[in-house]
């Protein structure tokens, strides 16, 4: 016969009693509390010396390239190439890329090889070369029957040289130092691409070209263009773009020597970071391919072989537009609506383009079909680009601000579209792995490549692009 039952122990007796929902505010006051003790503790546990120090060392990595893009406006009234002149920056850019090539190749014989002891002599570099661009990118040599900026493009190398080396050694080097002074970096090395765009709008162009009674040695007279004055000169610009370059030697001098800071390092390296952010930072996306770190797959859907075919196809496109193309005829595009208008296309641009980058780490990651439609545009634009380019100098509505309106909207829409489409097109990459990231970065020098070196041709081989002259 069995006995009474007793009330066995169950789960539910033995676990705490639920919490009622007036009882969790304070737990959960508590824990908001908690984290936010813990985010202020880690700015106090800082040093803003290093903040400082680590952001103008960020300023260095691309402001001499930069630099030279949004001052060509002036430069090509004043040398021997006239508007030939950016498809020769755009090649000799593209060449310069055998510096990444050769650091990477000299690390892998030489693990132990430290990025520091190599950034001196970077920095060197482009220190000396920026110095002597102040006081030679005028001089110019005979080659061949045809005077040409020897001077100019030799040092545009050093500094190409300098700036696409940054791109693999920089990076790696904040490594060294605690997660929470990459961001002071990412800022610097975005302002290296605002801060000349803002100089050079400062500067101006000193408004269109005049036309003006000349006298000839035969005493004879002709009209010719006044010279340009703007709010200072090009030697002027290049001594600030040289001074840029001394505050980011000076900074990292310190950041390596600095007793005081020491304790900020890391043997470790940092906290893994956007790769938006590092998108972000390299203003001068005209120029080369970005190098991205690679990072464990994320929960995001394998992509099938066509898709992955089409994205590298798409960057491949965006980036030989971008990189190649569209540089290398902005002269013949902006030129004939006058100085004004390709001063500003040429700055406003280079100011869309970090910007459009910096919206990719606030939106949600892009959908395929919408980059896609954004490409189109980008390309119908681009389109536009290279028919004022090729119908000069009669471009569509010359002569009227409309015409000039809409050359500088069609840049500055291009450029933050296209930047922003393939700053998108590298983060689905990145999500994929890295050999994915490995095909991006190959077809983005690949099709940056293809544009400089074909457009080059059709400039200054075939001559296919007529110049603007306001006089003749």
């Amino acid at each position: 016969m069995e006995g009474p039952s007793v009330p066995s122990a169950t789960d539910e007796d033995i676990l705490p009693c639920p919490v009622q929902e007036e009882d969790q505010e304070p737990l959960l006051r508590s824990q908001q509390d908690t984290g936010r003790t813990t985010a202020a503790t880690t700015m106090l546990h800082r040093k803003p010396l290093v903040d400082v120090l680590a952001a103008f060392f960020g300023i260095g990595a691309w402001v001499a390239v930069n630099g030279l893009w949004v001052e060509l406006p002036l430069l090509v009234t004043d040398l021997p190439e006239g508007w030939n002149l950016p498809s020769y920056l755009s090649v000799i850019i593209q060449i310069a890329n055998i510096g990444p090539i050769a650091y990477s190749l000299l690390s892998a014989f030489r693990p132990s090889l430290r990025p520091a002891s190599v950034i001196y002599g970077v920095l060197v570099i482009g220190c000396l070369s920026s110095l002597l661009l102040c006081v030679l990118w005028q001089k110019t040599t005979w080659i061949a029957g045809a005077e040409h900026s020897t001077a100019l493009l030799a040092l545009v190398f050093l500094l190409s040289l300098v700036d696409c080396t940054s791109s693999v050694l920089y990076m790696p080097y904040m490594a060294v130092w605690r997660g929470i002074y990459l961001p002071s970096y990412l800022v610097g090395e975005g302002l290296s691409g605002l801060l000349p765009a803002l100089v050079a709008l400062a500067q101006g162009v000193g408004g269109n070209s005049e036309c003006v009674n000349v006298t000839n040695p035969d005493n004879s007279t002709s009209l010719q263009p006044a010279p340009l004055r703007p709010l200072f000169s090009v030697t002027d610009f290049f001594f600030i773009l040289f001074g840029m370059m001394v505050a980011s030697a000076l900074a990292f001098t310190l950041l390596e020597n600095l007793p005081s800071i020491r304790s900020e390092r890391t043997s470790l390296p940092g906290p893994t970071y956007s790769e938006s952010a590092m998108e972000a930072s390299r203003s001068n996306t005209q120029l080369v391919g970005r190098e991205a770190t690679p990072s464990p797959k994320s929960e995001s859907p394998v992509m099938s072989k066509r898709m992955y075919a089409v994205m590298l196809l798409g960057q491949a496109w965006a980036c030989m537009l971008t990189n190649g193309v569209l540089p290398s005829i902005q002269s013949y595009s902006c030129g004939a609506y006058g100085n004004v208008a390709y001063h500003l296309a040429a700055t406003l641009s280079a100011l869309a383009n970090p910007s459009a980058a910096l919206l990719t780490l606030v939106l949600p990651r892009a959908r395929v079909w919408i980059l896609g439609l954004l490409g189109t545009l980008g390309s119908l634009v681009a389109a536009y680009i290279l028919a004022t380019a090729a119908l000069s100098p009669q471009p569509p509505l010359m002569g009227t601000t409309a015409g000039e309106a809409l050359v500088v909207l069609a840049w500055v829409v291009f450029t933050f579209i296209m930047t922003y489409v393939r700053v998108e097109i590298a983060n689905l990459m990145r999500e994929q792995g890295a050999r994915a990231l490995f095909w991006c970065g190959a077809v983005t020098q690949a099709g940056s490549a293809v544009g400089a070196v074909t457009t080059f041709v059709l400039v200054n081989v075939y001559n296919l692009f007529t110049p603007y002259y306001p006089c003749s």
